[in-house]
């Protein structure tokens, strides 16, 4: 596993999605993601693997609920404490069931953060 300091260097999208194991069980959520990698916040009794699979969820509340769920494969690059009860992960993604859905759920974060959290930098 690559150290923290190893990161990703690429443009991360703000993606806030549930995390859930294969039985449908919560896991966490993620922070950001794109189609090639992925950052998550889950329960530190989340087993310590190189490769491990999840399936990407989006929240209920979206307005748009015509995403599928995502199968992804992670292959763990890095994994820090955030505090007593969560550990942060960035992973590389290795395989997705539905590339498309990914491609569009990346895509549809992107627009939502750019929206949300848009400034305009203009002086007065």
């Amino acid at each position: 596993m690559d150290s923290t300091n190893e990161k990703r260097f690429n443009r991360r999208i703000l993606a806030v999605c549930r995390v859930l194991d294969e039985n449908k069980n919560f896991l966490g959520f993620t922070l950001d993601l794109t189609v090639e990698g992925i950052q998550l916040i889950v329960n530190k009794n989340f087993p310590l693997q190189e490769q491990f699979v999840i399936v990407l969820s989006q929240n209920v509340n979206d307005e748009d609920s015509s995403y599928q769920e995502i199968t992804v494969t992670i292959k763990q690059k890095w994994r820090s404490e955030t505090n007593e009860e969560y550990d942060q992960i960035g992973g590389e993604i290795i395989a997705v069931d539905l590339p498309e859905e990914l491609s569009k759920l990346v895509k549809f974060c992107d627009e939502k953060a750019k929206e949300k959290y848009q400034f305009d930098l203009k002086l007065v």
